[in-house]
């Protein structure tokens, strides 16, 4: 077997469940791969503010993968470690499509530890889903109505929609060929809210993508990291690691893209992953 000097995490599904919380038998294994050389990194669709907390239950201090792989922060100082912005002419172009179909977006904003988090364009804006999500992270939301006319006076690097399923994959639809090639879209749904998220990156960005940033920091090739996840923004690194896991629950085209399916996450899976196979 190779030997293995990475293990990216995804957190939701695969770390912690709906109670927010890391079991202790994962905690303790992840504990172990870290004691035996392999370095543990989350990598998660959340932005920066709610990832930190799942790093503390680990114990960990390492850049974390943030925003489904558009950014890489450090904890320890705050500082940006790579990002993956969207530039001016594609924001025009996503901006144009949400605009048709009259929906709010989210921008997310890199920031260190104080709000806002997130740009909106008003509160509420009737659109009950979307509403929904703010209303459930409403401290660190800036209304700016002009944002979305006006992208240029920021940096934007993770922008999503938040709707019914249905309506999230028409807008991913539209995306796609208003802008071929150049964006990256994922169309999912978290327990935390009530909607479904169509997410929007630059087409650099993944959680593959920071996780090779960060390996070629520490010399690791990609043949040594293995990636663990549960949903479509898994694929990237699931299909580039030198072993791709999907969690057990995982829907199919996760678990048709990886090497090896682990248990599901009620039967943890991570935990029975680590002593299972990359520690026997």
């Amino acid at each position: 077997m190779p030997s293995y000097k990475l293990l990216a995490l995804d957190v939701d599904g695969t770390l912690i469940g709906r109670d927010g919380l890391v079991r202790p038998a994962t905690a303790a294994a992840v504990a172990r791969a870290s004691a035996a050389g392999i370095r543990p990194v989350l990598c998660t669709g959340r932005r920066y503010r709610r990832a930190r907390p799942v790093a503390r239950q680990l114990g960990l201090d390492a850049p974390l993968v943030c925003n489904s792989g558009a950014l890489v922060k450090d904890p320890g100082t705050h500082r940006t470690l790579w990002r993956a912005d969207l530039g001016g002419e594609l924001m025009v172009a996503v901006l144009d499509v949400l605009r048709s179909r009259g929906e709010p977006a989210v921008s997310i904003v890199d920031h260190e530890e104080t709000p806002p988090d997130f740009l909106i364009p008003a509160r509420p804006t009737g659109r009950h889903l979307f509403d929904d999500y703010v209303e459930r992270n409403g401290q660190y939301a800036l209304v700016d109505p002009d944002w979305m006319d006006r992208p240029e006076r920021g940096s934007h690097f993770h922008l999503f929609a938040v709707g019914e399923r249905d309506a999230m994959l028409e807008i991913e639809a539209l995306l796609l060929l208003a802008a071929p090639g150049r964006l990256r879209t994922f169309v999912l749904h978290t327990s935390a809210y009530r909607g479904v998220m169509c997410e929007v990156l630059d087409t650099e960005a993944s959680k593959w993508s920071a996780v090779l940033h960060l390996a070629e920091r520490w010399g690791i090739g990609p043949d040594q990291i293995v990636a663990v996840g549960d949903d479509v923004n898994d694929l990237p690194m699931i299909r580039g690691a030198g072993l791709g896991v999907a969690m057990g629950q995982a829907p199919e085209v996760v678990r048709e893209a990886a090497d090896l399916v682990a248990p599901g996450f009620e039967d943890d899976g991570v935990a029975a992953l680590i002593d299972g196979v990359l520690l026997a």
